[in-house]
C-alpha cells in the first residue's frame, strides 16, 4: 500500500515546518505534506520572482500546496541566522498552537575540490548544511516535548557514503565537501534521536536512493548550454516526498533513529515489493 493509495489525510491538523522549501525536493515535500492534511509553513530565502537567479519561489509553493488541497503559508527565512529561525517558530506556534513536523531540507553544495576550495565556502556549507539542522532543530523541541510528538526529518544525500577505500584508478572529486556534511547530519541525527528517548519526538534522516531532477540541479547542469543526460535518474520526486509522508505519519516513539533510502521506506513503511517500487516510481533508461 503506498502514499498515492491511502496517504490523504494521513497528517491531518498537523503543522509542518519545511525548510528550503521554494524549490526542489523541498517544494516537493511541503506539497506531499499539504496533501496528506498537514498545515505546511514554507521556508526559503527566496518569496518572489527576480530573488534567484534559480527557479522556483515560496509564492509558487503555497500555490501549488493550495492547488493539491492543502493549507500553507511562505517565510522568508536564512537558516543560517538564529534569530530568523526563532522569529519562524514563534509564528508559527502563535498562528497554529503547535509544531508537529520539522523538515531540515535547506540545503548548497558549492562545487569544487578540497585543494582549491576557499575557507568561507567550507564554513558556508556547513553553517547552512550542519548549523541550519542544528538551529531549527533546538528551536522547535520544546514545543514538540510539550505535546508529546513530534517528527523531525533530516534530507540527507548518498554523498554521506564516502567512495570506499583505495586504491582509485583516477581522481573523483567535488562532493567531498558537501558528503562530509550529510555525513555529519546523519550522526546528529542518530544523536539527537538517541537524545530524545522517551519523549515523543523522532529524528530520522532521508535521503534519495537514485538522483533526482529538481529545477535547481537542472540549472546548474544545463548552464551555458551544457547537455546533460538524465539516464538512471528519477525525473520526479514523487518517492522522496511519499516517502516523507510515510515516515511523519508514523508513532514518533516507535519510528526514530533511522538513517534511511526512499526505497527502503516503501519497502517497509509502505509494504510495497520492490517490482511494486519500480512500476510506481520509474527510472530513466
Amino acid at each position: 500500500m503506498s502514499v498515492k493509495e491511502d496517504g490523504m489525510g494521513a497528517l491531518s491538523n498537523r503543522v509542518a515546518i519545511v525548510t528550503g522549501a521554494s524549490r526542489g525536493l523541498g517544494k516537493d515535500l511541503a506539497i506531499g505534506l499539504g496533501r496528506a492534511g498537514a498545515t505546511v509553513v514554507a521556508v526559503a530565502r527566496t518569496e518572489k520572482e527576480g530573488q534567484s537567479a534559480i527557479p522556483g519561489t515560496l509564492e509558487q509553493t503555497v500555490q501549488l500546496v493550495q492547488e493539491a488541497g492543502g493549507q500553507a503559508v511562505a517565510l522568508r527565512c536564512d537558516v543560517a541566522k538564529e534569530e530568523e529561525i526563532q522569529a519562524v517558530v514563534d509564528y508559527t506556534l502563535k498562528s497554529f498552537g503547535r509544531i508537529d513536523i520539522l523538515v531540515n531540507n535547506a540545503g548548497i553544495q558549492v562545487p569544487g575540490t578540497i585543494k582549491d576550495m576557499q575557507v568561507r565556502h567550507w564554513d558556508l556549507i556547513f553553517t547552512v548544511n550542519v548549523k541550519g539542522p542544528f538551529l531549527f532543530s533546538r528551536s522547535v523541541i520544546p514545543a514538540m516535548a510539550n505535546q508529546g510528538w513530534g517528527h523531525i526529518l533530516n534530507v540527507s544525500s548518498r554523498q554521506a557514503v564516502g567512495p570506499g577505500p583505495g586504491p582509485y584508478e583516477k581522481p573523483v572529486g567535488g562532493n567531498t565537501h558537501y558528503g562530509t556534511t550529510k555525513a555529519a547530519l546523519e550522526r546528529f541525527t542518530q544523536g539527537l534521536a538517541a537524545e530524545l528517548a522517551g519523549q515523543g519526538i523522532a529524528v530520522n534522516a532521508l535521503a534519495p536512493r537514485r538522483p533526482i531532477w529538481t529545477e535547481g540541479g537542472h540549472w546548474a547542469v544545463t548552464r551555458g548550454g551544457r547537455q546533460f543526460v538524465y539516464s538512471g535518474w528519477r525525473m520526479t520526486s514523487d518517492i522522496f516526498r511519499d516517502a516523507a509522508v510515510l515516515i511523519c505519519s508514523q508513532d514518533p516513539r516507535a519510528y526514530t533513529g533511522n538513517v534511511v533510502y526512499d526505497d527502503q521506506v516503501h519497502l517497509s513503511l509502505g509494504r510495497l515489493s520492490e517490482a511494486e517500487v519500480l512500476a510506481h516510481y520509474p527510472v530513466e533508461p
